[in-house]
């Protein structure tokens, strides 16, 4: 009988350990049922403790975003960033200049690559493989303190002229004006630059800046007209240049004057050799640069509705030397003005950026993306004393003048086909072709991202 009572009472034993658990499990989770009805009818009334404590938020990661801007990956503290873009540009040309010849051409192909590191320093670094041999077109690191005050180190964009300072995939024209060949290209050196009191940023995203008051003030190598620096200095010597834009009206409140931007831009410095001559306008192979060469150019833009004005006037001084007899010396004063024109036929507002058409092209939606038209004229006068001491009257004119018109059709703010009528008209000189016209159509297909 012990026996029996001691095999089976800790069987029994456990059996009520059992039911007591399982009792108190189904009174828990009638407890916690409750709990959770009264939360859902008044979540006030739930005690703090009792509550269910959330799970954790994950930690966020680092981001990749792909878009009309290009492909970016930012950090986590977005602290650092790295952006893929690109520009394409495929061209054609049509003239009755047999000099000139008929010809498709990759004008422009350049991988863009930008970023930011330590969330002060940005960079970037363009490449160009368009040309015979690949370059360089853009290299440099730049620290932001703020945007009133930033420096840029490396090869840059100089100070200069309007239209050199829009992005080549935002000329209204395939080519620039005639005024352009009177500014440096590229410039290797250091640019202090910033924007003071800044705009709505509805009206700044058009404009070239988005200050009340724009500058730029820099130190570089130096070059020649239409050049674009190399690596290095070729002279020793050094060019100062600076650009201070003022948009008056940005923070008026007064929309047909808010996008009005003038300015004024220049350089100065001694240049030596014959990377330091012009690399358009054709001097005698014994002429170099030889002293002091300045530049200066007013200019101006107004952007109201669908309407765009774009004009500048340019001015290139500088004192030339004939290594060979009769061993003369001259200053050269060459200038050149333009005036472009634009209006957007589809409504979109004219821009000094890219233009974002209201419907990108797609057919299938009834979508055919924006439409502008776009007119210029510009002259370039080449000094009258070059003649025939330091260039040959039957290569160079003594001026030249053009106006155009363009038709650009923006699919989306990515691509864009542009088709342009130039007339050309040289003056002076005895060349063949000097004193005759000359008509160019040109067409273009752009990716830029």
């Amino acid at each position: 009988m012990i026996a029996a009572v001691t095999i089976f009472l800790p069987h029994t034993t456990m059996a009520d350990d059992r039911d007591d658990r399982i009792q108190s499990l189904e009174k828990r989770v009638e407890q916690l049922e409750k709990l959770r009805q009264a939360k859902d009818a008044n979540p006030a009334s739930v005690p703090p403790g009792d509550a269910p404590k959330p799970a954790a938020a994950p930690k966020p990661g680092p981001a990749l975003s792909v878009g009309a801007s290009g492909f970016t990956l930012r950090s986590a503290d977005t602290n650092f960033a790295l952006r893929i873009r690109g520009l394409l540009q495929l061209d054609s040309r049509w003239s009755d200049d047999d000099d000139l010849g008929d010809t498709f051409l990759v004008r422009r192909a350049r991988p863009i690559l930008e970023g930011t590191v330590f969330r002060d320093f940005d960079f970037r670094l363009t490449p160009e493989f368009a040309t015979s041999t690949p370059t360089i077109r853009d290299a440099w690191l730049n620290y932001r303190y703020n945007d009133a005050l930033e420096l840029r180190f490396g090869k840059m964009k100089s100070p200069g002229n309007l239209e050199r300072w829009q992005g080549i995939a935002n000329v209204l024209f395939i080519e620039r004006a005639l005024p352009s060949l009177l500014w440096p290209v590229r410039e290797v050196g250091v640019m202090l630059h910033g924007q003071l009191w800044p705009g709505d940023e509805d009206a700044a995203k058009f404009l070239a800046a988005g200050g009340l008051v724009n500058y730029e003030l820099g130190v570089f190598n130096g070059t020649g007209d239409a050049r674009a620096s190399g690596n290095s200095d070729f002279d020793n010597d050094k060019t100062g240049a600076g650009r201070l834009f003022f948009h008056p009206f940005l923070r008026s409140g007064v929309e047909p004057l808010q996008k009005l931007g003038l300015g004024v831009s220049g350089t100065y410095g001694e240049m030596e050799g014959d990377l330091g001559l012009p690399d358009d306008i054709a001097y005698d192979a014994d002429v170099v640069a030889d002293g002091l060469h300045w530049r200066v150019g007013p200019q101006a833009y107004w952007y109201w509705g669908p309407f765009g004005m774009l004009g500048e006037y340019s001015i290139s001084s500088q004192r030339l030397e004939q290594e060979v007899a009769p061993f003369a010396s001259t200053r050269a004063e060459n200038s050149g003005w333009m005036i472009t024109a634009s209006w957007m036929l589809t409504g979109e507002d004219a821009t000094f950026r890219a233009v974002t058409p209201r419907k990108n092209f797609d057919p299938r939606a009834g979508g055919w993306g924006a439409w502008q038209v776009v007119a210029r004229c510009s002259s370039l006068d080449i000094d009258d004393d070059l003649f025939p001491t330091f260039a040959d009257p039957a290569e160079l004119p003594t001026s030249a003048s053009n106006w155009g018109l363009g038709l650009n059709w923006y699919l989306n703010r990515n691509i864009r086909a542009a088709f342009n009528y130039d007339h050309f008209d040289f003056n002076g000189g005895q060349g063949s072709t000097i004193g005759q016209a000359e008509n160019l159509f040109a067409t273009r297909v752009q990716l830029a991202f």
